[in-house]
């Protein structure tokens, strides 16, 4: 059987704030990338792990293993990495006794952890997430999120970060451009930071000179939106598919001569490159040779071709 080779998720960075500040002076908005990069930095401390409990078992998650990757080709301080691992803590089912077997919670210290590797790509706001089955597929983006709450919090600022799937480059767009009468567009947006295309641009300067973090749009028209480049449609969804959204894009109208609807841009977008899987979890150990800035940049150029950047600003 052939290696595995290393396979990753990609999400969007979005910052969120809290909606209502009593103590205004007390807290700072995240505002650069150093305030991301330290909330992650802090995050690895043991009092941020996360615990969840399901009908039998009993889970804690936590990060460790902060480190910086790659000084060179894409600029100091660009990509980050962490380690999110997932134990058992606690099962519930039968248990041998020495009277016989009956129903109980067996407890393990320390328990065993399924762990993944989480990459930050801070010059575009992404995270690659590692495809591993016993991350991937259970809530370890609401574990993290949990983790990383309470690492800025501590820190003293008053919002945090919240981790939205990049769909599948034009996946949104595609579906879009499908309608020959689009009737209606539903989404909530997010401000965008730092990636923008040229038609998008202008929702986000109102956006910004509004003060606007979140802006449900639900656009209606039984004769039909304007899907013209540029126009409101349009802007709106090159920025839903960017990634800087909250949940799924609906689209209803009219395709293939017959009424539809459809709901997109809640799966990730995957990316793989040809490394195999254990070597690039021993990475962080590799991260400042030569070694390990050619796996690096193997990640970031395929995180480029899945998700090719538009149009960036500069927001140090």
């Amino acid at each position: 059987m052939g290696k595995r080779r290393f396979e990753f998720e990609l999400y969007r960075i979005n910052l969120t704030q809290a909606e209502l500040m009593l103590f205004e002076e007390m807290n700072k908005p995240i505002s650069h990338k150093k305030d991301i990069v330290a909330i992650l930095k802090h995050a690895v401390q043991p009092q941020f792990a996360a615990e969840f409990s399901g009908t039998k078992n009993t889970f804690m998650w936590a990060v460790r293993d902060f480190v910086q990757y790659l000084d060179e080709p894409r600029g100091p301080g660009k990509v980050y990495g962490l380690t999110l691992a997932k134990s058992v803590v606690e099962t519930t089912g039968e248990i041998v006794t020495e009277t016989g077997i009956e129903e109980g919670v067996s407890e393990l210290e320390p328990p065993l952890a399924d762990t993944g590797h989480l990459f930050f790509y801070m010059e575009r706001h992404l995270m690659a997430v590692e495809r591993r089955s016993a991350i991937i597929n259970s809530r370890w983006r609401h574990a993290l999120q949990d983790i990383l709450k309470a690492s800025a919090h501590e820190l003293g600022y008053s919002g945090w970060v919240e981790f939205e799937p990049v769909p599948r480059h034009q996946e949104i767009i595609e579906a879009f451009r499908s309608f020959t009468r689009l009737t209606r567009l539903r989404v909530i947006l997010r401000l965008p930071n730092p990636e923008l295309s040229r038609y998008s641009r202008r929702l986000y300067n109102e956006m910004h000179e509004g003060a606007i973090r979140e802006y449900l749009q639900d656009m209606k028209n039984p004769r039909g939106l304007n899907k013209s480049d540029g126009k409101l449609p349009h802007a709106t969804a090159e920025i839903a598919a960017a990634g800087y959204k909250r949940g799924e894009v609906t689209l209803e109208g009219v395709r293939e001569g017959r009424r539809d609807a459809v709901r997109t841009g809640r799966a990730a977008a995957r990316g793989r490159i040809d490394e195999t899987r254990d070597y690039v979890r021993g990475l962080k150990d590799l991260a400042k040779t030569k070694e390990g800035q050619r796996i690096t940049t193997a990640i970031l150029d395929e995180i480029d071709r899945i998700a090719p950047a538009q149009w960036q600003e500069d927001n140090s």
